[in-house]
């Protein structure tokens, strides 16, 4: 799977410099079909040299925001900035933009090196600088084998390779991708990020990618944006969203999440003290949830933070008494389904496979206690 490179913990990132400009400015952009706001009142800054994805469910606007970026929808309210410029009624083929679409677009009858060469002979561009920016574009694809091949002698990989190939040749400023991966394999798929992380950076340029995988988002993203019925729920780094989700959406569209409910009973600057509705003994929090004494909440918990246990655990916090209801095996992990005792409440917890041939400790119908550390658990109002 592709990975990021690592942070340097001492250098601030573009978004949490006070002083740093946006590169890209949405300002209060909405868009109705029939009288339904399918994007409504969107604030978002993308900065430069972001691999920035927008993440969300079926119809929750994030390809119409994407199509209002590159000019092939009109917002009905709000403002576009690129660079400075507004954009909101210039035309897309004016835009410092180039859009590659989930299909690929390509055209059937022309080879590989021609389609790369379509938007450059558009524009009159001069012969030989055409063959000159087609092999510099298809030898950052690793394409250039292929340059003869109609994309129906080519596979899916090489295919989505042509299409970025394409997208690049223009360099425009900003590269826009609508689920660029969904027509590939898994295997494919998880070659392909790392090749496409590793030319945005290469290259400098800012993406902004479209996709409904959770996995391709945080794999990919420097940051990511989670979209509910046309709004933004949250912005951050996929460390961010996936380990400090700001409501009880995002923490449940992002992995898996056990989510409670339940009542403050202690509030302090360094801890927190919750009674749970579904589970016996009170939760402590290492951290303050920042709610007032008596106010509802949700608590969420991670799988792979849950500890299983046949013992009990000390203390008076943190734990619950249940039976192993189903266990699925993937391999690397296995998923726990826990029943909680006199309730029909169950709790997921993940546990690495670390030996080979072992035989599991704790199988089905087993009773056992949950636990989890007081620093692992998330507070989420809303």
């Amino acid at each position: 799977m592709a990975k990021r490179p690592k942070l340097n913990l001492k250098k601030l990132e573009a978004w949490q410099k006070p002083d740093a400009k946006p590169y890209v400015e949405i300002q209060n952009i909405s868009k109705n079909f029939d009288g339904a706001a399918v994007v409504n009142q969107i604030s978002l800054d993308i900065y430069k040299g972001e691999f920035f994805s927008l993440l969300g469910p079926s119809g929750c606007g994030k390809t119409t925001l994407l199509r209002i970026l590159a000019g092939l929808e009109t917002p009905d309210e709000g403002k576009l900035l690129i660079d400075g410029v507004d954009m909101t009624h210039v035309p897309a083929h004016e835009r410092p933009v180039n859009m590659m679409f989930q299909s690929y677009a390509l055209f059937p009858h022309m080879t590989v090196e021609q389609n790369v060469a379509f938007g450059l002979i558009q524009e009159g561009v001069s012969k030989t600088e055409i063959k000159d920016r087609v092999h510099k574009s298809l030898s950052l694809v690793q394409m250039e084998k292929y340059a003869k091949r109609k994309p129906q002698q080519l596979s899916g990989g090489q295919r989505q390779r042509c299409a970025l190939a394409r997208c690049l040749i223009k360099k425009p400023k900003i590269v826009l991708l609508d689920e660029p991966l969904a027509a590939l394999d898994r295997k494919l798929r998880e070659h392909t990020q790392f090749e496409l992380v590793n030319i945005q950076e290469e290259l400098g340029l800012t993406f902004i990618m479209v996709t409904h995988d959770q996995e391709e988002a945080m794999t990919m993203s420097s940051r990511m944006g989670i979209m509910e019925e046309g709004k933004i729920r949250q912005v951050g780094t996929p460390n961010e969203i996936y380990e400090f989700p700001n409501s009880v959406y995002v923490a449940d569209f992002i992995g898996t999440m056990n989510i409670f409910t339940g009542v403050v009973l202690e509030e302090a600057p360094n801890h927190t003290i919750i009674r749970p509705d579904e589970i016996k003994t009170d939760i402590y929090i290492s951290h303050s949830a920042s709610v007032a004494c008596g106010a509802n909440v949700s608590i969420a918990i991670r799988p792979e933070k849950i500890h299983i246990s046949k013992k009990k655990p000390s203390g008076q916090y943190n734990y619950a008494k249940g039976i192993v209801e189903d266990i699925a095996y993937l391999g690397d992990v296995s998923i726990y389904i826990i029943e909680l005792d006199e309730t029909e409440i169950t709790v997921e917890a993940m546990l690495p496979n670390l030996m080979r041939l072992s035989s599991p400790e704790i199988t089905w119908e087993d009773e056992v206690y949950i636990s989890w550390d007081p620093d692992n658990i998330v507070t989420l109002i809303g």
